[in-house]
């Protein structure tokens, strides 16, 4: 498969400078998933972004563009206990496709043709499937949704202040925590922060004991932490009797209610004080999407759609190397004939050179977007 095209696509959306600077580039280590050579490249450091520009549209076109979670004595270091690790962002992750009916795939199989709608391990002919994913946006809308009660908690209960958050590009969400109090956290205490946010093997009798036979409940309307989810979404609900100024609720309810005011977070991801983090505004090279920083105060989820995150316009030209009809992309439908050219967006060709189910043959008609 000639990736020419798909190069030159990636270098001209990189040519727009369009990445934005994480704190302290120079104590960061820099990572790049290299088009040119399939492999991840590590340990890089770059005093500047004018130096890394230079280095992904001279050398090494990226796929993937990383920059470490941790800052670093000597972030070039190649093992990781020489590189003086100095403290680390808090991050999160949150993946889309954990939501029932979010997790469908497909396994192509361009050898002979055949496509299954379940993930297999081998095609008929013994080759190894395309396993394509099938994630709606209305998936999407449910992680940002997540990520706004996350960034919620975060705030509310731990008054932190410094938060980001971004589309990842493909299946969900990263939130990063820049306040300094949890630079130096280490990987326990991040563990106990996300088993906190996710509400894990709470000790439910204790941080809502029932009283009486009939096993009520009784909360303030001032409740705080755990209490406080809990009395939020019982006054959502609507499912609860006042009792001499306070709500009283069934502990069955409770119970009910208590499977859904966790946060379903990565804790790998949380605890992990050397994570590697994708640029915001870099292009994720699973989708051809961008990392896209949103403002979760003001953002209007029903506003947005894959195409929001795209980075280019006009149209592109693609050749399918299988054939098949009604395939969904991104939330549209489009019919390849194996060998037969067809246009379509840029964003549609992107995706579909990315899951190598075509190559992209004309890239004339396109341009960048301004994102």
């Amino acid at each position: 498969m000639s990736r020419d095209n798909l190069k030159s696509m990636i270098r001209l959306y990189y040519r727009s400078k369009p990445l934005i600077e994480p704190y302290y580039l120079s104590k960061r280590e820099i990572a790049i998933y290299s088009l040119e050579d399939g492999v991840y490249i590590r340990h890089l450091s770059f005093t500047s972004m004018t130096l890394l520009y230079r280095y992904i549209l001279e050398e090494k076109t990226p796929l993937h563009l990383y920059y470490s979670s941790a800052y670093y004595e000597d972030p070039s270091a190649d093992k990781m206990e020489l590189k003086g690790w100095m403290g680390s962002d808090l991050i999160f992750d949150i993946d889309s496709d954990h939501y029932p009916g979010c997790s469908d795939v497909l396994s192509i199989c361009l050898g002979s043709g055949e496509v299954y709608g379940e993930k297999i391990k081998k095609c008929s002919d013994g080759s190894k499937p395309v396993i394509y994913p099938l994630i709606s946006f209305n998936c999407i809308r449910r992680g940002w949704i997540d990520a706004i009660r996350l960034i919620t908690i975060l705030r509310e209960e731990f008054g932190l202040k410094n938060i980001h958050l971004a589309y990842s590009g493909n299946r969900g969400f990263h939130i990063s925590v820049y306040d300094e109090e949890v630079m130096k956290l280490e990987r326990e205490q991040r563990r106990e922060i996300a088993d906190y946010i996710s509400f894990k093997n709470p000790d439910l009798s204790r941080i809502a004991p029932s009283i009486g036979r009939r096993k009520y409940v009784y909360f303030s309307r001032e409740e705080y932490g755990w209490r406080k989810r809990i009395v939020d979404e019982i006054v959502k609900r609507e499912n609860y009797e006042e009792y001499r100024g306070y709500i009283r609720v069934k502990y069955s309810i409770v119970e009910e209610i208590a499977e859904d005011i966790g946060v379903n977070i990565d804790p790998v991801v949380t605890m992990d004080i050397s994570r590697l983090s994708r640029f915001n505004r870099s292009i994720h090279g699973k989708s051809g999407l961008i990392v896209y920083p949103l403002n979760y105060s003001s953002t209007d989820i029903d506003e947005y759609s894959y195409e929001s995150f795209t980075p280019f316009e006009g149209e592109v030209v693609v050749k399918p190397y299988i054939t098949i009809a009604g395939l969904k992309v991104l939330d549209e439908e489009i019919d390849l004939n194996k060998g037969l050219k067809i246009k379509t967006k840029p964003h549609i060709g992107l995706y579909l050179a990315l899951k190598g189910l075509v190559e992209i043959v004309d890239i004339r008609d396109i341009g960048v977007r301004n994102v």
